[in-house]
């Protein structure tokens, strides 16, 4: 059984605004750089933000959807970097979580964008690094990544690709706007893949040995959240009350997650998503019915949570989780079948998520 910890404690800095319509108190006071979503932000929003932004805007980069690649944050750095001189320019990105990601990046700026690659692999800072203000506005229900200090990278320009975590100390940003009504421009698919990885960050931060009673509380919240409001969602796309519930959802799990950080089945997505293409919250929803399976009995608070979620004793409730997914068209994995899913099940269990999970070894 592990233990949680004796001394809890609590931190995040950023600043949040939340509602429907809090993006249209957006200002800007000071020199702003914007990277966007070019699909995620309307032709309305768009008008919006150049006129809210004025002469204060200094430049603008569109992201165009994929993964977020150190390539792309490289070629980003280099078009955006000779125009944030100002130390008070701020970083703006309006999008999807790998866009919040690339804007994480960003705003430190460096030498050059050689140098930049070489820190983003290592996960260090190099001297005279200066970091610039950074807001972050989530078009999807689902990232968290506005409230979190961490960004992902996707290194696939390299012999053996895969996956960076950038992670600074004070990499959080210092503002965040999550408006449900920005999420209306998300299509079906990633509405649900948006969704299914808020319901992994929730579950991920309740199996976790970094959880804390404030953790569990928010994670618990979300889920059920999810549970609730995604199959409906998705018979309704334009339903704002829904879409609210969504990005609500996201952000308790968002928060939670800022303090467990992540765990195995993110650890085991990965793959999926460099060798299968498979979008980042289907990769990370496939594992969660096995992963459960493993966690069950390691800890009491996770399992009370688990129980208040789902309902019934810990195997209905796998099972109930299982057929969930399945019916939003996720066919759920398990490693346990074959010798070589045992063996990397065990390799995941050692690497850095996989040791915040409450069964691992």
């Amino acid at each position: 059984m592990v233990a949680q910890p004796l001394h809890l404690g609590w931190s995040n800095p950023v600043r949040v605004r939340w509602g429907v319509g809090c993006f249209q108190s957006l200002t800007a006071n000071q020199p702003v750089v914007v990277l966007a979503d070019r699909a995620a932000l309307s032709q309305e929003n768009e008008a919006f933000l150049i006129e809210r932004l004025g002469a204060q805007c200094r430049g603008r980069i569109w992201f165009h959807g994929g993964l977020a690649s150190v390539e792309q944050a490289q070629a980003m750095c280099n078009s955006i970097w000779p125009v944030m001189q100002d130390p008070h320019t701020t970083v703006l990105a309006i999008g999807g979580g790998s866009t919040l990601d690339l804007a994480k990046v960003l705003r430190y700026r460096m030498a050059n964008s050689t140098e930049a690659a070489a820190a983003w692999r290592a996960n260090t800072l190099p001297a005279g690094v200066h970091r610039h203000p950074l807001t972050l506005v989530p078009t999807t229900a689902g990232t968290g990544s506005e409230v979190t200090r961490w960004a992902t990278l996707w290194d696939t320009a390299v012999l053996q690709p895969g996956k960076l975590s950038w992670a600074p100390p004070d990499g959080y940003a210092e503002d965040a706007y999550v408006d449900a009504a920005l999420t209306l421009s998300c299509p079906l698919r990633q509405t649900r893949d948006s969704g299914l990885d808020t319901l992994a960050h929730a579950l991920e931060a309740l199996w976790n040995r970094n959880a804390t009673p404030v953790s569990d509380a928010l994670a618990l919240e979300a889920a059920r959240t999810v549970l609730e409001t995604l199959p409906a969602l998705l018979k309704q796309q334009d339903n704002l009350d829904a879409r609210t519930a969504m990005a609500r959802a996201s952000l308790l799990a968002g928060l939670a997650m800022s303090q467990t950080q992540t765990a195995l089945a993110h650890a085991l997505s990965y793959d999926l998503t460099l060798q299968e293409n498979m979008p980042h919250g289907e990769a990370c929803a496939v594992w969660l019915p096995m992963v459960w399976t493993l966690a069950l009995r390691a800890s009491n608070p996770c399992d009370a949570a688990l129980s208040r979620i789902f309902g019934g004793n810990a195997g209905a409730g796998v099972d109930h989780l299982r057929v969930w997914l399945y019916r939003l068209g996720v066919h759920a994995r398990d490693l346990h079948d074959t010798p070589q899913g045992r063996a990397r099940l065990e390799l995941e269990m050692r690497s850095a998520r996989g040791r915040n999970f409450i069964g691992s070894h």
